[in-house]
């Protein structure tokens, strides 16, 4: 499911997860592919044992299906959550949820963002990834979220200060304008509870 906006909102970014976030599937991958052929070169020469090439068909079944599991697991599983998965930045808030499938959504809407910083490894760094670490919150309670293997982490940064300074932007001239309209129809006489010209003499 593609994400649902508010009145007036825009998606400003859609990005996902750095390639880099699938070094481990792909590592799982390489080595399930290895061990398996060599345990099944190994098991179907005709130099085994009599006693071994009469289970090896056992041995075989057990060699695939434990393969695949890893694969499934160790490969494919983090392969379609990596697809799945994005992070949204609009003029509202800042989101990462899967699109099919539960949410499983972090939402920051920019009201409460505080403070937001990029933190890279080294190795992040020479993939050009990077976590992006927003801290959010208000009335003195604040946490600290990680967006993690952002791709070009700072140009995220520094659409996300800009997008922010906007929003508060709009969000002070709302409020001014608020202000105004408060005072023009107390001017009028118009604010509710107010009364001019009837008490008793």
């Amino acid at each position: 499911m593609l994400l649902r906006l508010v009145d007036g909102e825009q998606v400003i970014l859609r990005t996902r997860a750095h390639h880099r976030a699938l070094i481990p599937a792909a590592i799982n991958l390489l080595m399930t592919i290895a061990l398996m052929s060599f345990l099944l070169g190994y098991l179907t020469r005709d130099t085994q044992p009599a006693f071994v090439q009469h289970y090896s068909h056992i041995a075989v079944f057990l060699i695939w299906a434990i393969g695949l599991l890893s694969l499934g697991v160790g490969t494919l599983k983090p392969l379609i959550g990596w697809l799945n998965r994005f992070t949204f930045l609009t003029t509202e808030r800042l989101v990462e949820k899967n699109l099919i499938g539960a949410p499983q959504a972090t939402v920051i809407p920019l009201s409460l963002l505080t403070q937001h910083q990029v933190k890279r490894t080294s190795m992040q760094e020479m993939a050009g990834a990077g976590d992006l670490v927003v801290v959010h919150g208000a009335y003195g309670q604040h946490q600290r979220t990680r967006l993690r293997d952002l791709p070009d982490p700072e140009g995220f940064n520094t659409l996300l200060a800009q997008e922010l300074g906007e929003h508060r932007r709009r969000a002070a001239a709302r409020a001014a304008a608020a202000q105004q309209a408060h005072y023009a129809a107390a001017a009028r006489g118009d604010v509710q509870g107010a009364s001019f010209g009837a008490g008793r003499v």
